[in-house]
């Protein structure tokens, strides 16, 4: 399996009920940046993985706001966007070293940024609740301009 080869020294494979696998590993998105704890979860199925910071507790660091890019969950962690699904830039015949894993440390370094600059830098888009009366569950893209993104090693 890829993520064993992975060179995190503390990281460990789970697997729950043999339908779930969850990969756990600390990262910093650079050389001065934080340690976070991370969980991939991989769900048996045709469900792409999910990807959660579970310490620190992002909302926390960032002064009780929530930060842009994460989506809505039930259950601890933060649950990262890492990318639009309509996309189609994630699928199943990718390594998740490639995709995941280097897109949280991505992801994790633009955080910090916003963190200190105020501003998400990354661009991208996310889907936003529009609250309607016959269906509050509905999501409107909502896109903004970005540069190219940084490659952090």
């Amino acid at each position: 399996m890829e993520l064993r080869r992975l060179p995190f020294p503390d990281a460990r494979v789970e697997m729950r009920r043999g339908k779930e696998l969850r990969y756990h590993f600390s990262i910093s998105p650079g050389r001065y940046g934080r340690l976070y704890d991370c969980v991939l979860q991989i769900l048996a199925g045709e469900q792409p993985p999910r990807m959660f910071v579970m310490r620190p507790d992002l909302v926390e660091l960032s002064g009780g706001i929530r930060p842009p890019h994460l989506y809505d969950h039930d259950g601890p962690g933060a649950l990262l966007c890492l990318y639009w699904p309509k996309n189609g830039e994630w699928d199943a015949r990718l390594k998740l070293a490639n995709t995941y894993i280097a897109w949280a440390a991505e992801w994790l370094w633009y955080f910090e940024q916003w963190l200190k600059h105020g501003q998400w830098l990354a661009g991208g888009a996310h889907p936003t609740r529009v609250p309607r009366r016959w269906s509050p569950h509905l999501y409107r893209e909502i896109s903004t301009a970005a540069e190219p993104p940084l490659i952090v090693q």
